[in-house]
């Protein structure tokens, strides 16, 4: 489950979100080319997450689930434990 924000409150985690994307090596840019370039390398090409979901988190309206937390890091090539704290710093 996400939690649903009531606006961008969580701003700098999905700024911080976004950067670990961004700074990735060999990956398209956009979103949805993250997602289908994660898709094919990392999730045996299974749906993982959405474009609205991905650009939600990226945004701040939404937080990730631990679950989401998980593939995200796997998707972002960093250690699960580095990714949670550094999201509960970021969490509002």
């Amino acid at each position: 489950m996400t939690i649903r924000q009531k606006s961008t409150e969580n701003r700098e985690l999905g700024q911080f979100l976004k950067q670990l994307r961004k700074g990735l090596k060999d990956i398209p840019t956009s979103r949805m080319g993250f997602i289908e370039d994660r898709s094919a390398k990392r999730f045996n090409n299974e749906e993982w997450i959405s474009e609205k979901t991905l650009g939600n988190y990226e945004s701040g309206k939404n937080i990730p689930s631990l679950k989401g937390l998980v593939m995200l890091a796997a998707a972002l090539e960093v250690d699960k434990g580095y990714l949670f704290e550094e999201v509960v710093k970021r969490i509002k």
